[in-house]
């Protein structure tokens, strides 16, 4: 071997070496630079079922007066006493004394009429016993011929007879003069402004007290005209009003809550929105526990409308735009579903196409979903 070779072959060595090393290392770090396969993504998933809930129409509106009235006298005088409850606000029954005019006069009118009534009675008693003496004079004298009333005094009979229904009209007048110096609330009601006091002189016609009526109130709501096909109204679709739920907000989660019925529909179309007006009757809006729904107050209303056959909800925050939405399949990975919507509500979407009960449907939402990515099921995969 020569002196080169000898000095050749260890280098050789050493660089093999050190290129086998290298080899090992570079194969490594290609073996950890392979990224490791993602996560599956943990989402939430409500399980698709029939239902027969009622289609629901959402609205507003503000309530009204369902009666209201403005109450006068109608006769003339001072008045002599108020309730206290005459103030805005109070309540009355029907048939309650709201304020009581002077009756002194129309007394008095009353007992005149009577008098005239028992004059005129015993002026027929007496012409009644004219009548009697006339025609048994004219029996006795036995006058040929047929007497003539006049002989007979019929017409002063009716006269007196004529007398006596007037003055029965004139008591009658008075005493309906009198029982009109009460002032009564004509229906169950509420008073919304007065202006009643005591010594005040007041007139047929002059407007004292204003009555809303409290057995009902009523709200008009706009509601598109393509919604109306699946409420009952009464004369239109049906013959009993679709239910409906009333509600005037309070702040801090409270509300004054009310069961009402659609009772009619408005003759016309709103001509800047081109909506229909459908009337909502709420029963005893006054009672319950808390406070009152009044006239006035702005409120929700919710109107419950047929339900739509073979249906399923689906929650709103699952469809994404274009009606799709999201299922987990039985390999649990992501499967996108177009849906056939039949009625949209704020919150859900009643669907006859697209799912079948029992489908998984996502409602977590998914920024980028892609079709097959693999899922787990929050809650559940966790603990299986």
């Amino acid at each position: 071997m020569s002196r080169l070779t000898r000095i050749l072959a260890p280098i050789g060595l050493a660089l093999g070496g050190v290129g086998v090393a290298a080899a090992i290392v570079m194969a490594g770090r290609s073996a950890d630079s392979t990224p490791p396969p993602p996560a599956p993504t943990a989402v939430e998933v409500v399980e698709i079922a029939l239902t027969d809930r009622p289609t629901r129409v959402f609205a507003t509106g503000t309530v009204a007066a369902d009666r209201q009235v403005a109450v006068s006298p109608e006769v003339s005088g001072r008045i002599v006493e108020a309730d206290p409850r005459l103030l805005p606000g109070g309540r009355f029954a029907e048939g309650e004394v709201l304020a009581r005019v002077d009756a002194r006069d129309y007394r008095l009118a009353v007992q005149q009429e009577e008098a005239r009534v028992q004059q005129a009675e015993l002026e027929l008693q007496l012409e009644s016993g004219r009548v009697e003496v006339a025609r048994q004079e004219w029996a006795m004298l036995r006058e040929e011929g047929a007497a003539t009333p006049l002989a007979l005094r019929e017409p002063h009979l009716k006269a007196v007879e004529a007398g006596l229904e007037s003055a029965r009209s004139g008591l009658e007048r008075a005493k309906l003069s009198l029982s009109r110096t009460a002032l009564k609330a004509p229906f169950n009601a509420m008073v919304v402004t007065e202006s009643v006091d005591v010594g005040q002189v007041v007139a047929p016609g002059q407007q004292l007290v204003t009555l809303v009526g409290t057995d009902r109130m009523r709200v008009t709501v706009a509601v598109p005209v393509e919604q109306l096909r699946v409420l009952d109204i009464p004369g239109v679709t049906g013959d009993v009003g679709s239910t409906a739920t009333v509600s005037q907000r309070l702040g801090q989660g409270q509300a004054v809550e009310r069961r009402g019925r659609v009772v009619s529909l408005g003759g016309q179309l709103d001509p800047q929105t081109r909506t229909a007006q459908v009337v909502v009757a709420i029963d005893d809006p006054l009672g319950g526990e808390g406070l009152p729904l009044l006239p006035g107050a702005f409120v929700d209303v919710v109107l419950e409308g047929r339900p739509i056959a073979d249906a399923v909800a689906v929650p709103r925050v699952a469809v994404s735009g274009g009606d799709l939405t999201w299922i987990v399949d039985a390999e649990n990975k992501l499967a996108p579903r177009p849906l056939t919507v039949a009625w949209r509500e704020p919150e859900a979407l009643l669907v006859v196409g697209g799912l079948k009960p029992g489908d998984r449907v996502v409602t977590t939402p998914l920024s980028l979903p892609i079709e097959g990515a693999p899922v787990t099921i929050a809650g559940v995969d966790e603990e299986s």
